[in-house]
């Protein structure tokens, strides 16, 4: 059990989760990101693919390290599956409370991450890797879920 708290420590430091600037820096190709997010079913608009970019830009820097680039995780890390996850997919509540106070092994995130980063980056992590939950999360869901806990 300690070994495995280590190396999800190392990990954690190796790989900036929870570290780093929120602040998206490179500008959007909307049109890529059509591509990237549109699908026959969910046409979203200009403003909603740039909060999904913004979203997997922060999941990158934030959460990459443990659940990969793919959402897939990395068990051995204690990092489960976001790809057809049931917590992803499930209700949005139980999905910020998971990232809010952590689960397992992995971090809780209420000091780190602001109700809007927050919201970007479930955003993602609802719609990305077939997860196509086809909504977007406000950052006064996140703030709610805050207040209700407090």
């Amino acid at each position: 059990m300690v070994k495995v708290q280590l190396s999800v420590l190392l990990v954690f430091m190796l790989f900036g989760c929870g570290q780093g600037s929120n602040a998206p820096a490179e500008p959007v190709d909307l049109v890529i990101a059509a591509q990237a997010w549109n699908t026959p079913d969910r046409q979203w608009s200009e403003a909603q693919l740039l909060q999904l970019v913004d979203g997997e830009r922060l999941y990158r820097k934030r959460c990459a390290g443990c659940h990969l680039s793919t959402g897939e995780g990395q068990l051995t890390l204690g990092a489960s599956a976001l790809k057809n996850s049931a917590v992803a997919k499930g209700p949005v509540n139980g999905l910020i409370m998971t990232v809010l106070f952590g689960r397992g092994t992995m971090p809780a995130f209420r000091t780190s991450l602001q109700d809007t980063d927050l919201a970007l980056v479930l955003s993602c992590v609802r719609n990305a890797w077939g997860n196509q939950q086809g909504d977007l999360i406000a950052a006064s869901e996140v703030a709610a879920a805050r207040v209700a806990t407090s």
